[in-house]
């Protein structure tokens, strides 16, 4: 396992929030979507101090889709950086383009595409931009280390955020369109004793 392991297959949304007047709102559906990292570059939460470094970002941006910017299906979570690489472009989904069949990472943090809308993706966000590559290297061997050394930390490094929003409460005024997935969520597995202590 590394910190950048990219998803199996794309992503299957699991939650349909729907009604909320400011994408703000949807925060807490989002983060429990995309597992608590950003969709581009897999920053994990538990890597930063401040959580405010994570933003919604809309796939089809607000300035030239405003009828979509309160639409579920066209937010994502994203790292600032990245959110700021990819300004007002309209990219492909990363959900969709980015899978461990598409991109891979090398073990000196350069991503590696396999299909061109991969390609394009890393082009257009310059996710092989050298201090891009220089962190995601510094990561993998920070990780590697502390598997080897220091257990507690790794699990710390690889391991969910500790405020795990409870989905259930909610209650979009728009009611949501896939309800099940409240029982899906990562609170709710938690509870369950069924989500893994790392991923």
């Amino acid at each position: 396992m590394t910190p950048f392991d990219y998803p199996l297959a794309p992503l299957v949304r699991r939650h349909g929030p729907v009604g909320y007047r400011d994408y703000a709102s949807f925060r807490p559906w989002v983060r429990d979507e995309f597992s608590f990292r950003c969709a581009f570059c897999l920053r994990r939460e538990r890597w930063e101090p401040d959580a405010s470094v994570f933003e919604i970002d809309h796939l089809r941006p607000v300035s030239g889709s405003p009828t979509l910017s309160l639409e579920y299906t066209n937010l994502i979570y994203s790292c600032s950086v990245c959110n700021s690489a990819k300004g007002a472009e309209t990219v492909p989904d990363p959900s969709c383009v980015f899978t461990s069949a598409t991109v891979s990472v090398e073990p000196d943090g350069t991503l590696v595409p396999r299909t061109p809308a991969a390609k394009r993706l890393i082009r257009q966000l310059d996710l092989n931009d050298p201090e891009f590559v220089r962190w995601r290297h510094q990561m993998i061997r920070i990780v590697q280390l502390a598997e080897r050394h220091d257990p507690d930390l790794h699990r710390s490094l690889l391991t969910y955020p500790d405020d795990l929003p409870d989905l259930s409460l909610l209650k979009p005024p728009g009611g949501n369109t896939h309800p099940a997935g409240v029982a899906d969520s990562y609170l709710r597995r938690l509870a369950d004793g069924t989500l893994p202590d790392r991923y």
